[in-house]
């Protein structure tokens, strides 16, 4: 029997609601010029209770009086997946190419995310009308990459999740939750409504982030995890050893609703 998340979605749309909000204009007041991030992966049958924990401590973005917005990706590879390959053999520096579209607004962007030395992330955006699925001269401009020919570019995968998105009262961490991920590359689906993937934004000088705390608590661990390169990896026949580990906490979370203490 498929996993129905619509009792668990039901307990954080009612916390969600106590907390305080916070307008993008608000959010774009907290800046990290050094900021360290996190991702972490877990079962929805704790988010509810996660975020009961930590509501004193910070603000939920609204947008026209929702807290919870729909996603829509469309990502972009070459036919031998190069963009999946950088990532999978560890290549310093390396990019990610989509179209992504805010379901709730309609609003709709052209992405180039852009991997550096370190830990620092680059992205170039372009505002567009609708989504395009050929690259267009316009789009191409603003991937930059020696060893890859974007005119080999062609639509690979969507991805599909919802996403809420928290900041600290103390303005100096950000943090996004990802619920309802499915993956579709145009032959199959896969969906995993029992996960969460947690990302947190902080900066390097902030101490004590209540929401690792609460993580830290039940034993999550910190996961290098990219929803792209997970899906190819899972959906296409192709080499991915170096994301066995995270398929293997993934089947644990789904199997046995918690992470760590399994």
């Amino acid at each position: 029997m498929a996993f129905r998340y619509e009792q668990e979605e039901k307990k954080i749309k009612e916390v969600l609601n106590t907390f305080e909000p916070i307008t993008l204009d608000g959010l774009d007041e907290v800046k990290m010029l050094n900021r360290i991030d996190t991702k972490y992966v877990f079962h929805i049958n704790q988010f509810a209770e996660i975020l009961e924990e930590v509501r004193e401590n910070y603000y939920a973005l609204e947008i026209d009086n929702s807290r919870m917005f729909a996603y829509e990706s469309l990502y972009f590879d070459t036919d031998d997946y190069q963009l999946y390959r950088f990532h999978h053999n560890g290549k310093i520096n390396r990019l990610k190419v989509r179209y992504r579209r805010y379901s709730d607004t309609g609003l709709v962007f052209f992405e180039v995310k852009y991997k550096v030395k370190g830990n620092r992330t680059d992205k170039k955006r372009l505002k567009q009308v609708d989504l395009k699925h050929v690259l267009t001269d316009e789009e191409l401009n603003l991937v930059q990459h020696e060893q890859l020919d974007g005119k080999q570019l062609s639509e690979k995968m969507w991805i599909y999740f919802n996403r809420i998105t928290l900041a600290s009262k103390k303005m100096n961490e950000r943090l996004t939750l990802d619920l309802h991920v499915a993956f579709d590359n145009f032959k199959n689906k896969k969906a995993f409504p029992e996960l969460i993937i947690a990302e947190v934004k902080t900066d390097k000088s902030a101490t004590g982030s209540q929401i690792i705390k609460s993580f830290n608590k039940r034993n999550f661990e910190e996961v290098g995890f990219s929803k792209y390169s997970t899906a190819v990896a899972m959906m296409e026949e192709i080499k991915s050893n170096a994301f066995k580990p995270n398929f293997i906490k993934i089947e644990k979370i789904i199997k046995n609703g918690n992470y760590g203490n399994s």
